[in-house]
């Protein structure tokens, strides 16, 4: 059966060649995962396996058809003098998937003159979860629809928070951290993949999402799932995303304004 006769939804050509990719790239995960890989180190507190290596690759193989230019995490950049390109994380969350931790995805998108977003596919291949969203058609989770949370204060809210390598960044999510984590504050979390953790608050499962210093394929599927489920991305004074800052802030339309205030 044709993988997208399922959804009543219009597709198009690139959405359904993202998600054949994610899902071809997860099945080998899948069927990795728990298993002893090969660990290579990229730097401190880094990792790659050759799991992450080979799902890139499938992944490279099929998006390529388009025509346009490609940045993954481990191939690095091919330009192909084309407006788009393709952004891509074979495993976001690594280090989950080395110590069988089953919290990781993988996330594809498309960006358009290196500003805006496209579209965006992530698959959690373990729960066979696949998110995805095109500019201004909504967001969904394996074809249904799905919403950001509703919830206009603190009590009972989740908010996940994520940083990058520099220390800059570390200090900067410690500092948030303990700007929120107040008496009358969120429960915070940190899971280990800001993909994943941005679909979880595009659905409603958690309120927010903070990060400092991210890499552009860590978020850049998540983001506009998130958004085309109502959730307001900015950074951390407001400023509406236009990829000129790491700093992000993805949170329900309510609680936007009330976690910029504490920060």
């Amino acid at each position: 059966m044709n993988l997208f006769l399922m959804y009543n939804y219009n597709m198009s050509d690139d959405l359904k060649l993202a998600i054949q990719a994610v899902k071809q790239a997860g099945k080998i995960i899948k069927e990795a995962y728990g298993g002893v890989v090969e660990v290579k180190r990229k730097g401190f507190n880094d990792s790659v396996t050759e799991i992450d290596v080979k799902a890139e690759r499938i992944i490279v193989k099929l998006l390529k058809r388009t025509g346009y230019s490609i940045f993954g995490e481990e191939s690095g950049k091919s330009d192909s003098g084309s407006r788009k390109k393709w952004i891509i994380d074979p495993i976001d969350g690594t280090s989950n998937f080395i110590r069988g931790i089953p919290f990781f995805a993988v996330s594809v998108a498309l960006i358009e003159n290196d500003r805006q977003l496209v579209l965006g596919v992530v698959y959690d291949p373990i729960s066979d979860e696949c998110y995805w969203a095109e500019r201004n058609k909504d967001a969904y989770l394996n074809g249904k629809k799905i919403h950001a949370s509703s919830k206009a204060d603190f009590d009972g809210s989740v908010i996940l928070i994520e940083h990058g390598r520099a220390e800059e960044s570390k200090i900067a999510c410690l500092s948030v951290m303990g700007k929120l984590m107040l008496d009358d504050g969120p429960l915070i979390l940190r899971q280990g993949s800001t993909a994943l953790m941005l679909c979880y608050v595009a659905k409603g499962s958690c309120e927010a999402f903070l990060s400092s210093g991210d890499e552009l394929y860590d978020y850049a599927g998540g983001l506009i799932i998130a958004k085309e489920a109502g959730v307001i991305i900015s950074d951390w004074k407001g400023k509406p995303w236009d990829n000129s800052s790491s700093y992000i802030l993805a949170a329900s339309p309510i609680l936007q304004k009330k976690i910029l205030k504490r920060l």
